[in-house]
Parts: C-alpha cells; structure tokens; sequence
C-alpha cells in the first residue's frame, strides 16, 4: 500500500468512527432526551412528526460521512452518490413517509446510478419486470373487487377528515377502467423492456411514467406526499403502501424507458 493510499484509508476510517459516533450519541444526549421531552411544540408540524423528523435529519448526516469515506479510499463518486441518496430515502420512508424528499432522493439516486452505468440491461429487465408484475397483481385485486370476489376492499380511496367517510365511492365500471390501465402500463413496460426501440412507445411510457410521479406528489389534498388530509386511515395507507408502490411503478417506467434510448 503506498502511502498516499494509507492516507486515504486512514480518512475513510476517521470519517466512519465519527458518523458512527455521531449517530450513537446523538440518540443518547441530543436526539433521545428531546424526542422524551414533552414540554416542547411546534406551531406547524405535530409533535409526532417533529420527532420523527429531528430523529432522521440527524442521521442522514451519517449516511453522508459514510459515503464521503467511501469515495475518500476510492469507490465510484457517482454510483456512491447514487447508493447514499437512496439509502436516504430509504432513512425518510421509514420514519417520515409523507415527506416530499424520499420521492425527490430516489429520482436523484435513480439517475446517479444510470450515469455511473450501473443499470445495466439485466438489471433493467429485472426492474421492469418486478414493475410489471406489481402492476398485473393490482390489476387483479381491482378486478376482484370491482366483482365482489373476496373480503370488501376498505381504505383504498381517500376519506374525509376526522373519519373513515369516502370521498367517493368509484363503481364497478371505474374499478375495472383502473385494472385495464394497469393492464395497459404493464403491457407497455414488458413491450419497451424487451423489444427495440420504438417511437410510440417510447411517448407512451414516458406519459404513463410522467401521471404516475403526478400520482407520487399528489393533489395538495387526499392523495400523494403533498396531501394535507392525514388523520384517515386511507391517509396512512397511502403513506405507506399505495404511494410508494406507485413509486415503485413509475421507476419501473423510467426504466422501460431507458431500455429504449
């Protein structure tokens, strides 16, 4: 090892000993204390989500000493920029998942990944078709309920705050429109990530990709990161499960999309 190599190990090692530190008494004389606390308020974000936010804000500073380690004794700067913002958003989902970063992070890590060249064709394909078969299994599940097969589907449409009142009840018609254009995005994923490129098809995904990150953000209201009716049990839902998988279905798109560039 030379030594400017011993040099650089040694700042990777003093990088990560101080993120570890940095999180460990964070949590023991910064973070834990003030999340016990309960003498302190803020005016605009409820007590449950500051905690939460303090708490991942702080260990976010961590996640990016790691990578700073990481490209000091020579990794990939681009492909760690990439892995440190998608563990953050990972860090987000989990303690804050109606935050508007977590989505923001995985597009920025998603495309640091592509320009590092780490997407290559078989993890493309591997994506888009995890992509397409959440797609179909939604697609079924609607199908089902829009039939009545199985137990009455509950919280899957926005509900008014301060109860579990819908704001609209969609009919059989609507659900099973819903399963065709699932049907119908999958279809386009499978056909972009294995066959040539295509013009149409390209303009296809890359609108169907576009509604989904409209879907993702949401409407300022019922639905997405940005909604603001977040007492329901749809609300939580929608935080935890519906929008991420739509995520997860806009990526998918993404990456059909790049197949065919």
């Amino acid at each position: 090892m030379s030594e400017g190599e011993a040099v650089a190990v040694l700042a990777g090692t003093v990088l990560v000993l101080v993120a570890v530190l940095h999180s460990w008494l964070g949590e023991v004389r910064v973070v834990g204390p003030l999340v016990a606390d309960r003498r302190w308020d803020l005016p605009t974000i409820p007590r449950r989500a500051a905690d939460r936010l303090l708490r991942f804000a702080w260990h976010l500073v961590t996640i990016a000493w790691i990578g700073l380690a990481a490209v000091v004794v020579g990794g990939p700067g681009t492909l760690t920029v990439g892995l440190v913002c998608l563990a953050t958003a990972a860090l987000i989902l989990v303690a804050l998942p109606g935050h508007l970063a977590w989505p923001l992070f995985v597009l920025a890590g998603t495309a640091a990944l592509v320009a590092a060249g780490a997407v290559t064709a078989p993890v493309q394909l591997v994506l888009a078709g995890t992509a397409a078969a959440v797609a179909l299994g939604a697609a079924a599940v609607h199908v089902a309920w829009a039939f009545g097969i199985g137990p009455a589907p509950r919280h899957v449409v926005p509900e008014r705050a301060g109860g579990e009142e819908p704001v609209a009840l969609p009919g059989r018609w609507a659900t099973l429109a819903v399963a065709a254009a699932l049907v119908a995005l999958a279809g386009l994923v499978v056909v972009a990530a294995w066959t040539t490129q295509h013009a149409a098809v390209t303009w296809l995904v890359l609108a169907a990709g576009a509604v989904l990150c409209v879907r993702v953000v949401g409407d300022g209201r019922y639905v997405g990161v940005l909604k603001s009716v977040r007492g329901t049990a749809f609300a939580r839902l929608d935080d935890r499960v519906y929008t991420p998988v739509i995520a997860l279905l806009a990526a998918g798109a993404g990456v059909a999309a790049l197949s065919l560039s």
